[in-house]
């Protein structure tokens, strides 16, 4: 059963079938041939998948994201981002590198990073270095921090897709790896410059000038520590904190920098429909599928499988992140999500594993294929706003690409770099 869906999903994304559509048709087809007269759970399966209360926090991560980018705070980050790094080899992508890593503390999406950041920095980068492709190829590199460092929206699917897993422990995991991303990201943008003769943009900021770029851009840093604070404070829930965020955005924009205007407010609530439109349908399609595998006992067989193959927990995580790494280049994080996390996380329990742990190895390990063709979101959206070639970006981010992988073997094989804070406030073993 699980080789038919798989390749009845494989052939309409071959053919060019939108991916939650070919998971659906996988799904209904399944039905047909296991047990027909079921079909009729189905509807019923589609909306009690999106029947969630944590999944709520979605569209309103989007939201917040997309007020606090059209409300001039993209704008004081970025300012502020150049007075930290434009000063060192290859300015532009360290600031791009750095505005990325502080928007991921606002948006959760790697989407909305690449988006915001790539209207904004692109042409600069371009312009300057002449050279297109390397200028997207950083953006869509460090926008995969924007589901790292929290807020996440992966990590809020991975959470409801499972069960039994804190949003606020996946997001605080988040923390020490995404910097590392981020750093890591910043030391190769450095060689690459220094090998291209990149120069800086500029002199060192004074201090002055740093002093008024972090009192511009404090009210957006402060974001993060709401929304973080709230949780692990227990003044609300992730989904809660998300609303905040919306609150404190329209707050930002209306009476702080007074840009936020309502037409960018419909703007907005447009974008956050289509993305949440998108991520429901997703899960919706994907239980289906999620349904009959877990009937069709796929868990069991599958753990039957590896427990034949290999005893040892390093061993099964190191099939997974192969596994996860292949199929992200072939499908959405969240339908990976969706479909395969439920069945893989009871067996790394049964290995000795940390749930926690393991969450946080999923999100990061899919959200890398973001940045692996022929599939990857980022890419895509990226080489749309630059028009540039997909092969040639995707060549140009491969540094980039090698350092991620070596951040996802060092939080596989070192829990403690992502399990370490979590820990220490209280999530996890």
């Amino acid at each position: 059963m699980t080789l038919m869906l798989l390749g009845i999903f494989l052939f309409f994304l071959v053919i060019g079938t939108p991916i939650a559509f070919g998971l659906g048709i996988a799904g209904v087809v399944g039905f047909l041939t296991s047990e027909p007269e079921l079909m009729r759970l189905i509807p019923q399966r589609m909306y009690s998948g999106v029947d969630s209360f944590p999944l709520m926090a979605v569209p309103f991560f989007v939201l917040a994201g997309e007020l606090m980018g059209t409300s001039g705070i993209l704008r004081r980050l970025v300012r502020f981002a150049e007075v930290l790094v434009g000063h060192v080899y290859g300015g532009l992508a360290q600031v791009n590198i750095v505005a990325s890593m502080i928007f991921a503390g606002i948006s959760g999406s790697a989407i909305a990073d690449a988006s915001a950041l790539g209207g904004v920095l692109i042409p600069g980068m371009a312009k300057r270095y002449g050279n297109l492709n390397f200028a997207a190829a950083v953006t869509a590199s460090a926008a995969t921090i924007g589901p790292i460092i929290p807020p996440s929206i992966p990590m809020v699917v991975y959470a409801f897709a499972v069960g039994k897993v804190s949003i606020g422990g996946l997001f605080l995991a988040g923390v020490i790896p995404g910097l590392l991303m981020g750093f890591g990201m910043m030391a190769i943008a450095y060689v690459i410059a220094r090998r291209r003769g990149y120069a800086p943009e500029g002199p060192r900021a004074t201090l002055p000038a740093m002093l008024t770029a972090l009192r511009e851009a404090g009210w957006a840093l402060v974001m993060p520590i709401i929304i973080l604070g709230g949780i692990l404070g227990g003044l609300f829930t992730s989904t809660e904190a998300a609303a905040v965020a919306v609150l404190y955005g329209v707050f930002v924009g209306t009476f702080i920098t007074r840009e936020l205007k309502w037409v960018h407010v419909n703007k907005a609530l447009g974008h956050c429909v289509m993305v949440s439109a998108v991520v429901f349908f997703l899960v919706a399609c994907s239980s289906i599928v999620s349904w009959i595998l877990t009937s069709s006992m796929a868990a069991a067989h599958m753990t039957g499988s590896l427990r034949s193959l290999s005893t040892n927990p390093l061993v099964f995580l190191l099939v997974v992140n192969i596994g996860l790494l292949i199929a992200g280049c072939l499908l959405d994080n969240i339908a990976i999500m969706i479909m395969v996390a439920p069945i893989l996380a009871p067996i790394a329990v049964q290995y000795g594993i940390d749930p926690l742990h393991f969450g946080f190895v999923f999100v990061l390990n899919s959200v890398i294929g973001l940045l692996t063709p022929p599939v990857g979101a980022v890419l895509f959206t990226v080489c749309g706003i630059a028009k540039a070639p997909l092969e040639k970006v995707a060549l140009e981010s491969f540094p980039f690409l090698l350092w991620q992988i070596a951040v996802l073997a060092a939080v596989t094989y070192i829990p403690f770099i992502c399990t370490g804070l979590p820990q220490y406030f209280g999530y996890g073993r």
